[in-house]
């Protein structure tokens, strides 16, 4: 049942180096998580950076860029995930032909447009969390654990640190991790405790 698994998900902060996760299985979860995810006009404005068991001189290079952050030194589960994902904006260069057509009559695209898709985040990053929420489900019915990290600095502030990673060329949203933990320590740490839910719900 989705409630069921949905409500396994906790911040990893921990995991199982020495247990990884199947790499054929990871690729089936990644490929149903893409069909899965809806996408405004289909367009995806964003990349998904892969970071598998092999490449751990990167992700140790994305821990030290996430530690010029404040707060970014306890995310070691970056660097020790089996698999870290860099999610970042794209820009849509070959559109649907529909679109262009749609473009051609005046309907603006701005994650199509190179003047103005760096400007729009807020698309990229609607969608970047529609994904890694379906991602995340996946992996939870694998019996995976995930970790999410979103404390790293500013792309367009400090290129020259983000040049440590040459395959990142563009504005980061949002990393996540995921694997098997290695314990029931990875997710011992004090709660926040969420809201009231009329301080978030308004019925109109």
């Amino acid at each position: 049942m989705i409630e069921e698994t949905l409500a396994k998900r906790q911040q990893t902060r921990e995991y199982d180096v020495n247990k990884l996760p199947n790499k054929k299985v990871v690729e089936d979860i990644l490929a149903k998580a893409y069909k899965l995810t809806a996408s405004k006009q289909n367009l995806y404005p964003y990349k998904v950076h892969i970071l598998g068991p092999d490449n751990k001189d990167f992700k140790k290079v994305f821990y030290d860029i996430v530690n010029h952050q404040p707060g970014g030194l306890q995310n070691w589960n970056v660097a020790q995930a089996p698999y870290c994902l860099i999610f970042t904006k794209r820009f849509v260069a070959n559109p649907d032909p529909e679109i262009y057509d749609r473009m051609n009559n005046g309907e603006n695209y701005n994650v199509c447009d190179p003047e103005k898709y760096h400007k729009d985040n807020r698309s990229s990053a609607i969608e970047v969390g529609m994904f890694a929420k379906v991602l995340t489900t996946l992996v939870l019915e694998k019996n995976m654990d995930v970790s999410y990290t979103g404390c790293f600095p500013s792309y367009n502030d400090n290129k020259e640190l983000w040049k440590k990673l040459p395959f990142i060329d563009d504005t980061v949203i949002f990393s996540m991790q995921f694997g098997y933990r290695f314990s029931d320590y990875s997710f011992k740490q004090k709660k926040e405790k969420k809201p009231d839910i009329n301080e978030v719900f308004n019925w109109v």
